[in-house]
């Protein structure tokens, strides 16, 4: 099937071409993944087969593999049907078509690592029948040929011969054994990093960006989710150790030579998003520059002058070495200035002040923020319920 056949016009080329495009966006997002998956898929095929001469490795068994992947789940995680899945899972816990579902997606992602490791297997064994391999001058004569060769990569086979001789090795050797390697959990991360490098290489090296992009994604296929969720408690748990760490060394250099940089911010006790806000920057305050005061304590309020109604509908800051009251953006801003993780981030805030959108941003979120006075009643009493600030 190719849609690109029902006519030659060339302005209907160009509306199947830019819908493609919109479609491949939509499926990237991950909406209404079913469905849409079949659509993009039909695009996709159409254009793989009206521009076959020029695609490469990569179209080859992106084209395949996404036949598979018709029948798996591709939108249970980082997309916009995720929360919609998973509360139709808490209430469909045992049904026949969950389980049916399950079988499709686990035999379609079994299909699609079956064919990644049909395609090193034999790419490994035609890399050995070559005479340029076997003698190990074959990365050599790819940094001949310009079009599959950057400046990066001649001036590797100039400078360092010896190196892409044990890489051009390396490339056979990794290959012939990521098949069996995966049967093994300890060994099977360390081959799968071992050909994203290598991956990674060709996309800088020959600038085969897309292959590169698509071996990348079929072989981060490989782990099972429980495996994921074992990396991520790993990389968190190494986080807060190194984070635990420099947090100690730098506040004590913070506390001696940066305290007249320091400010401090009033947020609102009863919003628990307020809470959680000033965690957040509690954790990332690495020189001990941002302290804080909820405006619900009247002492607060009474020791720094603060007007009840204007604290409550925006976040202040303030330098405890004198200065000038900030509201709003203008104190986030401020606060970012102190955070090292979000140093990054300034220029955007900064633009974002002087356009306007910033603070435009900030009104809409702080005006539906949840305000929660459980157990904040006075002697009259009061009625616990959850208010809004509109």
């Amino acid at each position: 099937m190719n849609l690109y056949n029902f006519s030659s016009s060339l302005a209907y080329f160009d509306v199947i071409y830019n819908l493609g495009i919109i479609v491949a966006i939509i499926y990237l997002l991950g909406y209404k993944g079913r469905v849409v998956s079949i659509i993009n898929y039909v695009f996709y095929l159409s254009l793989y087969n009206r521009t076959v001469h020029i695609s490469d490795g990569g179209d080859n068994l992106l084209i395949i593999c996404m036949f598979f992947l018709l029948f798996a789940n591709t939108t249970a995680y980082f997309s916009l049907d995720s929360t919609k899945y998973h509360k139709s899972l808490e209430k469909n816990k045992s049904s026949i078509f969950k389980d049916i579902s399950t079988v499709f997606h686990n035999f379609a992602i079994l299909a699609c690592i079956i064919q990644l490791c049909i395609v090193y297997f034999f790419s490994a064994i035609f890399q050995l029948m070559g005479e340029v391999w076997q003698n190990g001058t074959a990365i050599y004569y790819i940094s001949q040929v310009s079009e599959f060769s950057r400046p990066v990569l001649q001036n590797l086979t100039e400078n360092y011969l010896w190196l892409t001789i044990i890489v051009g090795y390396l490339s056979i050797l990794i290959k012939l054994a990521f098949p069996f390697c995966l049967l093994n959990k300890t060994i099977k991360p360390y081959i799968v990093v071992s050909m994203v490098l290598f991956h990674a290489g060709i996309g800088i090296g020959m600038g085969l960006l897309s292959f590169s992009l698509v071996m990348i994604m079929f072989e981060l296929l490989v782990f099972t989710d429980a495996e994921y969720l074992g990396f991520k408690y790993k990389l968190e748990y190494r986080y807060r150790k190194i984070a635990l760490y420099t947090r100690r060394k730098t506040r004590l250099f913070g506390a001696k030579y940066m305290t007249k940089f320091q400010i401090i911010v009033f947020f609102d006790g009863w919003c628990p998003m307020c809470q959680q806000v000033m965690k957040t920057i509690n954790k990332m305050d690495l020189f001990n520059l941002v302290k804080s005061a909820s405006i619900r304590n009247p002492q607060v309020l009474k020791e720094y002058q603060l007007v009840k109604e204007e604290v409550e509908s925006k976040m202040h800051s303030k330098s405890l070495n004198a200065g000038e009251m900030k509201r709003g953006f203008e104190s986030i801003l401020q606060i970012s200035t102190r955070l090292a993780p979000l140093y990054v981030f300034i220029p955007f805030l900064v633009i974002g002040k002087y356009l306007g959108l910033g603070e435009l941003i900030y009104d809409y979120i702080a005006k539906r923020r949840m305000i929660v006075p459980v157990n904040h009643c006075d002697e009259s009493g009061c009625e616990i319920n959850i208010q809004r600030k509109y």
